[in-house]
């Protein structure tokens, strides 16, 4: 059986930066200094020619300054963006928390947003219905759960996003700083979740800047600059 949960191969992810953004009209308007724009617009390389193999069950931190690339290699995984060159093999369900709110329906109810991202994650409706319960149970969701989301708070909103990331049981799951969600009680349930979660042999990709956060789920740890893998071992004491 193949053990291999993420498998990424000369990986590299590049982003066009236009300093200023052109209109119709003001193509028309100024094509000359538009031709000269384009000729002149910058490449930033996020993800520089990337290897890494994350084997089932091992929990993995992503390290490295602020734009260094954690976060791209990340929405790679996650199907959010797609690589320049290079491939990226996932095998099994993923669940992102890199923005807990992304994905929300603002004019759907909670519930039915329960639903839908559930579905959207290889869910069933019918599997995701009998899950509503403990999620709301979990986010303190309370009455509001039949409320459209644009009148929860952030804080419910990021509540919600985490009840239904964890309650999924993903095969993987991608963590982008969104440990400290809630007050001291919804971070304790929140760490049991997370625990409980590894206990069943779930693979972890976790960004973070905290050292503690780092030492307390993570064994490997991977450290990236300007793009490239600058350090793959034990998580650095």
């Amino acid at each position: 059986m193949n053990d291999i949960a993420i498998e990424i191969k000369d990986l590299t992810k590049t982003f066009t930066i236009e300093r200023i953004h052109y209109g119709f009209k003001n193509i028309v308007l100024h094509l000359p200094q538009y031709i000269q724009d384009c000729r002149n617009r910058h490449i930033h390389t996020a993800l520089d020619h990337v290897n890494l193999t994350i084997r089932r069950g091992e929990r993995v931190a992503i390290s490295g300054h602020n734009g260094c690339g954690k976060t791209t290699l990340l929405s790679i995984i996650g199907g959010v963006y797609r690589s320049f060159s290079g491939s990226v093999e996932v095998n099994g369900r993923v669940s992102m928390m890199l923005a807990l709110c992304a994905g929300f329906c603002m004019e759907l109810s909670g519930r039915d947003n329960i639903i839908l991202n559930g579905v959207l994650q290889g869910k069933t409706r019918k599997e995701m219905e009998a899950l509503v319960d403990d999620i709301v149970d979990f986010a303190d969701i309370g009455e509001y759960i039949d409320a459209p989301i644009y009148q929860y708070s952030s804080g419910m909103q990021a509540r919600l996003g985490f009840g239904i990331v964890t309650a999924i049981e993903p095969d993987i799951l991608l963590v982008d700083e969104v440990m400290a969600v809630g007050d001291a009680d919804f971070q304790s349930r929140s760490e049991t979740r997370i625990n409980n979660l590894l206990d069943k042999g779930c693979t972890l990709l976790l960004v973070s800047h905290s050292r503690s956060d780092i030492e307390k789920y993570c064994q490997r740890e991977v450290k990236i600059d300007a793009g490239k893998v600058v350090y793959d071992g034990p998580v650095i004491k």
